[in-house]
């Protein structure tokens, strides 16, 4: 098994395996060491099934099942699709999800560890591959802060909420959107750190996504908006980027804690996207 670096700060390519084949202990303790090292994991040219790509991932802990059921699989229903393909009039995945910086399941009270998804179909225009997801390091952009910011934000709260972004993000498609109140009190505003500790390296990130977070307990709305708003665009600078262009039989896996990710949605039918994704459950933020 080889490791190279994806970019300067973070992200790791693994090279000569085949994760369709059986893992012995001390080659999946030195994936999981380079995963919490590196925070972003590729796998290039991997062939895996439903069934080996949920075995794979369960090898990190238990899974999440997402809460938009309509979008995972019946038979492996710890998959959720994400695509653009209309099979018998009907969607087969989730369409342009995710097209802003976010981290998956910040909304919840115990946040995924980590996401592992697999490129399926790529678009493609003239050759080259359409639909790039984006991961930024936030724990290099916690590095990266001023003491003084670093002090003012230690102890701060954020509010995170689910259904508003869901909704304009339908309605901006020229959806339809009636969300149940059994479904809003499934998924209840939640209060993380604004600085959370990764649980695993003990490393500091900055845990807030545009997605997501919506205020900041205690403070007043425009002032929190306003301190939201510079953290975004701090965690997001190039300096902390990695742009991901996908192939087919791709598989990448991406630490939650320590990182956001962004889709880019610049390809339409008849250019055809699937991907199928994980979420490896995690614990509280602390």
């Amino acid at each position: 098994m080889r490791v190279k670096p994806l970019s300067p700060p973070f992200g790791a390519e693994i090279d000569d395996l085949d994760l369709a084949r059986d893992l012995d202990d001390v080659t999946f303790a030195q994936i999981e060491q380079v995963f919490n090292e590196r925070s972003v994991v590729l796998f290039r040219n991997q062939r895996i099934t439903h069934a080996r790509h949920v075995e794979f991932s369960r090898r990190f802990g238990e899974l999440e099942i997402h809460v938009l059921r309509e979008y995972v699989r019946p038979e492996h229903p710890e998959i959720y699709v994400l695509s653009n393909i209309i099979e018998n009039g009907r969607p087969v995945g989730i369409k342009d999800a995710g097209n802003y910086w976010h981290t998956d399941l910040s909304y919840t009270q115990a946040p995924s560890r980590g996401s592992i998804m697999c490129a399926i179909e790529v678009p493609q225009k003239d050759g080259a591959p359409l639909g790039d997801t984006l991961f930024a390091s936030t724990a290099a952009a916690y590095d990266a802060l001023a003491p003084d910011m670093k002090a003012k934000l230690q102890g701060l709260q954020a509010i995170h909420r689910f259904w508003d972004r869901y909704i304009r993000e339908r309605k901006a498609a020229g959806s339809d959107v009636l969300i149940s109140e059994e479904r809003r009190a499934g998924t209840p505003d939640v209060v993380h750190p604004i600085i959370r500790t990764h649980p695993h390296t003990g490393q500091k990130c900055i845990y807030v996504n545009e997605g997501f977070t919506v205020g900041i307990v205690g403070m007043p709305e425009d002032e929190g908006r306003g301190l939201l708003n510079e953290l975004f665009a701090h965690c997001t600078k190039p300096e902390f980027v990695y742009r991901h262009q996908w192939r087919v039989g791709d598989l990448v896996m991406w630490d939650n804690c320590a990182t956001l990710h962004r889709a880019t949605v610049d390809y339409a039918l008849p250019q055809r996207r699937l991907m199928q994704r994980t979420t490896l459950k995690g614990t509280a933020v602390f």
